[in-house]
């Protein structure tokens, strides 16, 4: 590149500074190649600025940015890319944070709590339920145990008696068969001998009352005891030992 000069040997020289006359000051020193070719890659840089200059205020115009202050461009002048990397990260993140949560299937993983104890229900006791016996004497319930007792208020059941002391000699089971009601049941004819059913009256109806199960309920229903006088099983609107036919064995 060479100064502003006259190849015909003539011409006005340029002024001091290097400036030229009626060019802005600040423009500085304006030298003209001998070959204009030779801007070319100077041309490339500016139009390339251009560019991405335009790029930015169409991005700035799109996420409703202020205007960018008038400056001027370089290669080296930052521009959105990584202002909207970052935004694409964070946006990023957040998406899968919300997607790990709220995924299907996955609950989130808590630690045990320190001190906290998982224990099995605590056997109901019936130990201190007392029925009575024909005479009105007290007979308590530890005193029949192991026991199938069968409360049948208001109704005979004599096939649901019969088939559960079948049960019982099936299962060969030391159990008894207690026939229960608000008055000492009348047991009906032709039981198994092999087994041996009373028949005892709860006037206040303590049995059930001390049996969840059938609290409240005045169903006909059996409540199985074993020989500690714990709760075993009990079942409500019982017809048949098909409920409990399986915890007979154990007792």
């Amino acid at each position: 590149m060479g100064a502003l000069r006259d190849d015909n040997g003539g011409g006005e020289r340029p002024q001091e500074g290097g400036g030229l006359p009626d060019l802005p000051p600040e423009w500085g020193t304006i030298i003209i190649p001998d070959d204009p070719g030779a801007l070319d890659a100077e041309g490339a840089t500016i139009r390339r600025q251009f560019r991405r200059a335009t790029i930015r205020r169409r991005w700035r115009r799109r996420f409703h940015l202020p205007a960018e202050p008038a400056r001027r461009t370089t290669d080296d002048s930052p521009g959105l890319a990584v202002p909207l990397l970052i935004m694409s990260i964070a946006v990023i993140a957040t998406l899968v944070s919300l997607f790990a949560v709220a995924w299907p299937g996955r609950a989130p993983k808590t630690s045990p709590k320190v001190g906290s104890n998982t224990s099995a229900p605590v056997a109901i006791s019936l130990t201190n339920v007392s029925l009575q016996d024909a005479d009105g004497k007290p007979v308590g319930i530890v005193e029949v145990t192991p026991a199938v007792v069968l409360i049948v208020d208001g109704c005979s059941c004599e096939q649901l008696i019969r088939s559960t002391a079948d049960a019982v000699v099936a299962a060969k089971s030391r159990a008894r068969v207690v026939v229960v009601a608000t008055r000492p049941p009348t047991l009906p004819s032709a039981l198994n001998a092999q087994v041996d059913v009373r028949s005892l009256a709860d006037p206040n109806s303590s049995l059930r009352a001390s049996v969840p199960e059938i609290n409240g309920d005045r169903t006909t229903a059996a409540v199985l005891v074993n020989d500690r006088g714990r709760l075993v099983k009990a079942v409500r609107s019982v017809t048949t030992p098909d409920a409990f036919r399986t915890e007979i064995s154990n007792l």
